[in-house]
């Protein structure tokens, strides 16, 4: 009985280390511990407050120093599953795991790509004829419409010139008449005296007829330049507009307008059979070759990616720990495939609850537990650039820890 008792420490001492060392944790050993003879008050003393309240052990847990929880590495910009939304056959892919791209960046088109493009550049050769159409019939209607300007400035500033001319001759006329008439009567006094020729006397007459006549033609003509000068004015401006109206027509029957809306349309298409990058970021993982059906049928994505150059830490909290966790809080991030604990703070507490993803290889531990997530981005990205996915131990430091941290890196600050 002693020399077994000697032995006890030294068992639960290697037991202690082989759990550690596999990442079952002390606390995930410890109702192991309770079984044992001689192990029941140690493992009570070493357990965190919250176990006591239930917390499930190996999943989240306050203790003094701070938050315990399980979680997964993933980029800063979360895993984002490309796909397309055309069901169809992959036909091209430009990419493969560990490329980097550019937001937009073609990376892969389908099997009705080629046949959308066609489509799309017949669409715009018809926009380019057109366009050439549309200058065309611009050019002939401006030309119409300046020779029917042309004629009208012609017809406003040459005909007024004529009405001018024969106003003239109008008013010479009156002149000429008047004199004449003035001797027509001198003649006729004569005559009533037998002082005059009765044939200067018949010349007279004849001269004023002749004059009347003329000034009547005068001023006929007159009128009719006047009359001729508003007729050749609004027919001039009748055919202005009738020429814009037939330039008017003639782009209208252009279908421009409708051959861009194809066009918008076609490009859409052509878009919709491409695979492209939505962010900048890394590829992931491929997860369709060319040759395989991709779209709504399948419900696979073409890829996954997501931007390494920010990496985070989601944590799955324990619900009755959020209260001990804050923005900016110092997290420490454990695990196997890590050379050494990676330090990060706080960026982002969720403000769901749900069941935890992360599943712990703790037999006692809660599957169903109630948990948020907790994001921290890591100070060196780098180091887990290629670890997207992998589970990991996370302790996030107490608020009073975090206090104590900042006071001691103000101090160190100062002067």
């Amino acid at each position: 009985m002693n020399s077994g008792g000697r032995f006890r420490p030294r068992i639960v001492l290697a037991l202690a280390a082989v759990l550690g060392g596999t990442g079952f944790g002390i606390y995930g050993a410890l109702p192991l511990f309770k079984d044992l003879p001689g192990g029941k008050g140690n493992a009570s003393a070493a357990v965190a407050p919250d176990e006591a309240a239930g917390a499930p052990v190996g999943t989240s847990g306050a203790g003094a120093s701070g938050v315990g929880a399980l979680g997964r590495i993933e980029p800063g910009s979360r895993i984002i599953d490309v796909s397309v939304g055309t069901p169809d056959r992959l036909e091209t892919l430009r990419v493969k795991r560990g490329d980097f791209v550019q937001k937009d960046e073609l990376l892969g088109t389908l099997q009705g790509y080629a046949v959308a493009v066609a489509d799309r550049d017949r669409i715009q050769a018809l926009i380019d004829e057109a366009q050439r159409r549309l200058a065309a019939e611009r050019a002939l209607g401006q030309a119409r419409i300046d020779a029917a300007e042309l004629a009208l400035q012609s017809i406003e500033q040459i005909t007024p010139l004529k009405i001018a001319a024969q106003k003239a001759t109008v008013a010479k006329l009156q002149v000429t008449l008047a004199n004449d008439k003035d001797i027509l009567t001198a003649r006729l006094e004569l005559a009533r005296t037998n002082s005059g020729t009765r044939r200067s006397l018949d010349d007279q007459r004849t001269q004023v007829v002749g004059g009347e006549a003329l000034l009547n033609v005068a001023r006929a003509q007159l009128a009719e330049l006047e009359r001729k000068f508003e007729l050749d004015r609004r027919d001039a401006q009748i055919q202005i507009q009738n020429a814009r109206a037939t330039r008017d027509k003639a782009l209208a029957e252009i279908p421009l307008d409708s051959l861009k809306r194809e066009l918008v349309l076609a490009q859409t298409k052509a878009d919709r059979m491409t695979v492209t990058a939505p962010i900048a970021g890394t590829i992931l993982n491929v997860m369709i070759r060319p040759g395989e059906q991709v779209g709504q049928q399948s419900g696979e994505p073409v890829l996954k990616m997501g931007d390494v150059r920010v990496m985070h830490v989601v944590a799955e909290v324990y619900e009755t720990d959020i209260p001990s966790v804050a923005p900016g809080a110092v997290v420490t991030v454990t695990g196997r495939a890590l050379p050494r604990p990676l330090k990060g703070r706080v960026v982002e507490i969720g403000s769901m609850i749900h069941k935890n993803d992360v599943l712990n290889t703790d037999p006692a531990a809660r599957v169903d537990a109630r948990v948020v997530e907790v994001r921290a981005e890591f100070d060196d990205p780098a180091a887990v650039a290629q670890l997207t996915n992998m589970t990991v131990d996370v302790v996030i430091a107490a608020a009073a820890s975090n206090q104590a941290t900042n006071s001691q890196s103000g101090r160190a600050a100062r002067p």
